[in-house]
């Protein structure tokens, strides 16, 4: 859910209200500017490029086909539909690993439309281990459990650097070990209690200790999650000293 959610009047989706600014959050997802990819476009993905002033995308990842991962596909793409002429006037090249394409169908039938009537979108169905090359920029597909798989984190390399952009159900992330030396690792926050489908705040610790990236920056955090227990971030800088890491917001520029 973005923040501030909508209808509700909690203390944390008021502060945004009246705050906006790194109070509020939108769907996640990131972009890398000097090669026009974004990764991921949630329902509110025209508020985040307009807001962040990004007039160009030329390529479009997606993770997983959960709504606010993929369901501002039509507005994404729709972006390059003439409809006085009724065709395409920009083309977005579409990377979706297999099996996240067959959900997503099942889920967001539309895409079949804006792939193939609109044709605003061209459409390359990948897997685990494929890489697709933008000169000397590589983005490796990585399935949280190998081919197949239903969620998958993107590595992306460019001569001696390495980033790791995996924002969502990473309780599942089986095969996380695997991917070592990384200059950065963009991940989800996780939970500071129990919850059996999320993956536990110390236990995203321990895998930070084994992978040991450079820098950490977490994301995917919601109303609930700052509403719960958003107090205990900086505590849980102090009380996890050894591991580098900080919380993302919207809009935020690395540079690796």
């Amino acid at each position: 859910m973005t923040v501030p959610r909508p209808l509700c009047g909690c203390a944390v989706c008021s502060k945004a209200r009246r705050k906006g600014g790194k109070y509020k959050r939108n769907n996640s997802s990131f972009f890398i500017e000097d090669k026009n990819i974004l990764i991921d476009c949630g329902e509110d993905i025209a508020d985040s490029l307009n807001k962040h002033n990004i007039s160009k995308v030329d390529n479009l990842f997606i993770t997983h086909w959960h709504p606010d991962h993929t369901f501002g596909l039509r507005v994404l793409l729709e972006s390059g539909y003439n409809f006085r002429t009724h065709g395409a006037d920009k083309i977005i090249e579409v990377y979706i690993p297999k099996k996240v394409f067959e959900d997503l169908k099942a889920k967001f039938p539309v895409i079949d439309y804006l792939l193939n009537f609109q044709k605003t979108g061209k459409l390359h169905l990948i897997e685990d281990g494929d890489e697709i090359k933008f000169g000397n920029l590589v983005i490796e597909a990585v399935g949280y459990n190998g081919v197949g798989s239903d969620h998958y984190a993107y590595l992306i390399k460019e001569n001696d650097k390495r980033v790791l952009y995996a924002p969502c159900d990473t309780i599942d992330f089986n095969t996380y070990g695997k991917v070592l030396d990384l200059d950065l690792l963009i991940h989800e926050c996780g939970m500071f209690f129990d919850h059996k489908t999320e993956i536990k705040f110390p236990d995203l610790i321990t895998r930070l200790r084994t992978n040991k990236p450079t820098k950490t920056v977490f994301t995917h955090i919601e109303e609930i999650e700052l509403r719960l227990y958003g107090e205990n971030f900086e505590k849980a800088k102090k009380d996890y000293s050894d591991v580098k890491f900080d919380f993302a917001f919207d809009g935020m520029k690395i540079k690796i």
